[in-house]
């Protein structure tokens, strides 16, 4: 083992490198620990512009999280939509565009463009899917509400400059790799100084040594008799001093025959003296196992030692006549048999002398050597407190190494890039939606309170925020009607919940459209609302709303989003829109039309002709000319998960009568509205809007094209 002042010595390097590296790791996560966050914020702009664009180069900052601080002297407005809906809201509008920092992420890029210095305020608009305002500062959070590319739109109410004061805050992805190896290593460095200073080395004494070190006798019954014999000798050899030493039991045995057999002196006389002073002296020296031969030199052979060892043999004779000297061991110079007994004088003197010597505790001694409980003790305590050290610094140096710095791995930092460019192709190919679901609600929700407002007050310049096209013409003249009949009943309203479906595309132009489906409680059938947007700057309008046919079910679409097809595309269509179209107007109007056999039967086709034919039955003098046309530039067609295409048109449901003769000819109360009376003796015109949904399957598929919902409406007349 190392000697106790080295052992101090390298106990005391240790420590003093496990404080410095230890003192480093915590350094670098204290003192030399960078900042948490890192702020970037836009230099000055030199040219001021109604709008500010915050980019998705900026938004994907970080993977999008960070906060965002903006600053005006005015009001502030921050709406959220995609990167497309915001550009075409722009539209020639001049606007500065904020992008992503610099390296060191100290400022934002800009660019500036050039256009119009005023637009509209910008609120309130259904592209955005969430809107914030606030006056003098805002503090805003991104997070993205979809999949796309995203992006921010600032202003101020359109007039003013928008705000350009931003700054964005975002944590310090820089961290401290080296902190917790640097603090693990330390806290190990010095548990191991530790270690060193608390395993000192153990003290035996002489007279443990030796014991410890003797080997056991090999007759048990005898050999501590023998023992207290030899220390019997080693005390008269002190009184005196000319009587020789005595180093093994094997020499007592040899000096104890001399008495009683003749020319054992010169072999007495060979055996070497060892100091009187060694308590150790009167055993071998050995390991255990090992035979010791008494007078022997390291250079004998181990055959010579065999023959030098006493042969082993029971000593129960023990008690015999001590006289007896024949021996059964073979020495140098020694006959054959045991050695000679001790004579009864020695025994006595030996006996005195080991009652003397029991007094004195450094004479006590045994045979067997026995580890003492207490040393045993004293070391598993050191090496406990010493491995407790240990666990305990590997224990808190982790708990001190917490890193919240070290910036956590991106979800999609395992993604290859073969898989993101696949995904990315097939996310252009699909396109998003135009309109979320919050988006869809809250549109609704405008859409049924324009309708009820308008509804109740019979006002239909309540209507014009949100209903138009064929819609707005249907409840305009209901509302004429119904303020000069009384009788006349309402269109059937339009409510926002609930919502039973809903059909947005993706098409990135306008105009766009939507379909929603809702039924009320005052619904007596589902209502099918048909809605268009007809520019960016605009909202979306509902132009029709017709009910569900009863027994029709509305075709599957893809929730993500569906394509519109264009009204003469036949690709993949049992016929294209505009022909579907053309076919069903002659199928109204003809009841053995041509087209018959490619519609199923509908109860509103049914309807249709018993109509006109009553209308010819009830005038007999008058000539009638029935027709369905169609507007074809409202088309709206849109791709079903079958491959199929829903088509929603609006027909003008025309009757022309002609008198006969000059005949007198009436018209009800409603059309009288439109008229100006109730009889004329030349003829009368009526129209009835007629907005038709109908369903065509796809190419090759075994059925008809289906008429979904219908509704039809007077909205005007004239006399002849």
């Amino acid at each position: 083992m190392l000697g106790k002042f080295l052992r101090s010595k390298i106990a005391i390097v240790l420590a003093i490198l496990g404080l410095l590296i230890l003192g480093s790791g915590i350094g670098q996560r204290t003192i030399w620990l960078p900042p948490a966050t890192l702020t970037a914020s836009v230099p000055a702009v030199s040219s001021p512009a109604p709008l500010t664009v915050i980019g998705s180069e900026l938004l994907d900052t970080s993977d999008g999280k960070f906060t965002m601080t903006i600053k005006n002297d005015g009001p502030i407005q921050l709406a959220v939509a995609r990167v497309d809906d915001i550009m075409g809201w722009i539209g020639d509008a001049a606007y500065t565009k904020v992008g992503a920092a610099n390296a060191d992420f100290t400022a934002l890029t800009t660019q500036s463009t050039a256009g119009a210095a005023t637009v509209p305020n910008p609120t309130g608009s259904d592209m955005w899917v969430s809107e914030e305002k606030g006056t003098g500062e805002m503090s805003y959070t991104w997070q993205a509400p979809g999949h796309g590319e995203w992006a921010l739109l600032l202003s101020s109410d359109g007039t003013a400059a928008a705000p350009t004061d931003i700054s964005v805050t975002v944590d310090n992805q820089a961290g401290t790799p080296w902190a917790i190896p640097l603090m693990v290593i330390g806290s190990a460095l010095l548990a191991l100084a530790a270690l060193f200073f608390l395993i000192a080395p153990r003290k035996s004494k002489p007279a443990e040594a030796g014991r410890r070190s003797a080997v056991r006798p090999a007759d048990p019954a005898t050999g501590a008799l023998e023992v207290a014999k030899i220390l019997a000798a080693r005390e008269g050899a002190k009184s005196e001093p000319s009587a020789p030493a005595h180093e093994t039991i094997a020499d007592i045995r040899r000096a104890a025959s001399k008495d009683t057999v003749d020319g054992a002196a010169a072999a007495t006389a060979a055996v070497p003296t060892a100091p009187v002073n060694d308590a150790t002296s009167a055993l071998p020296i050995a390991l255990p196992g090992e035979i010791i031969v008494p007078g022997k030199k390291d250079s004998e052979t181990p055959a010579e030692a065999q023959d030098a060892a006493p042969t082993k043999d029971k000593d129960k004779d023990s008690d015999h006549d001590a006289n007896s000297g024949s021996g059964s061991g073979k020495g140098k110079g020694g006959t054959s048999g045991k050695p000679s007994r001790w004579s009864a004088a020695a025994r006595k003197k030996a006996a005195a002398d080991k009652e003397a010597g029991s007094k004195n505790d450094s004479s006590e001694f045994r045979a067997t050597a026995v580890a003492r409980p207490v040393h045993t003790m004293k070391s598993k305590a050191r090496w406990g407190a010493a491995l407790a050290a240990v666990l305990l610094a590997g224990s808190v140096s982790p708990a001190m190494a917490d890193d919240v710095v070290t910036p956590s791995a991106s979800p999609d930092a395992s993604a290859t890039p073969a898989a993101s460019a696949t995904a990315s192709a097939a996310s252009e190919t699909a396109g998003f939606p135009n309109l979320l679901d919050s988006q869809v609600q809250r549109i609704a929700d405008s859409v049924a309170q324009a309708v009820a407002s308008g509804d109740n007050s019979k006002n239909a310049k309540e209507l014009e925020s949100r209903v138009s096209g064929t819609a707005l013409e249907v409840r305009t003249a209901n509302y004429k009607i119904r303020s000069a009949v009384d009788t006349q009943p309402a269109v059937e309203p339009v409510n926002a919940t609930p919502l039973l479906a809903k059909i947005v595309t993706t098409t990135q132009t306008w105009p766009r459209s939507a379909m929603f489906v809702t039924k009320g409680e005052n619904n007596e059938l589902p209502q099918l609302l048909t809605l268009t947007q007809a520019s960016a700057r605009e909202n979306y309008k509902l132009t029709k709303a017709t009910p569900l046919l009863p027994g029709q079910t509305l075709p599957a679409v893809d929730k993500e989003g569906t394509q519109e097809v264009a009204k003469d595309d036949a690709t993949d269509l049992l016929m294209s829109p505009n022909a579907a179209v053309s076919a069903l107007s002659d199928r109204l109007t003809k009841e053995d039309s041509s087209f018959k056999d490619s519609f199923k039967d509908s109860i509103y086709i049914t309807s249709v002709f018993d109509l006109q034919k009553k209308v010819v039955a009830d005038a007999k003098d008058a000539s009638y000319v029935f027709s369905h046309t169609a507007s074809t530039e409202s088309i709206v067609s849109l791709r079903t998960s079958d491959g199929g295409a829903m088509v929603v048109v609006r027909y003008t449901f025309g009757i022309d009568a002609t008198s006969k003769a000059e005949a007198k000819l009436t018209v009800g109360p409603d059309a009288a509205v439109f008229t100006g009376g109730t009889e004329t003796t030349t003829g009368f015109t009526l129209n009835y809007a007629e907005p038709v949904v109908m369903y065509i399957p796809p190419a090759g598929a075994d059925t008809a094209i289906t008429l979904l919902s219908a509704q039809r409406d007077l909205v005007g007349g004239t006399f002849k």
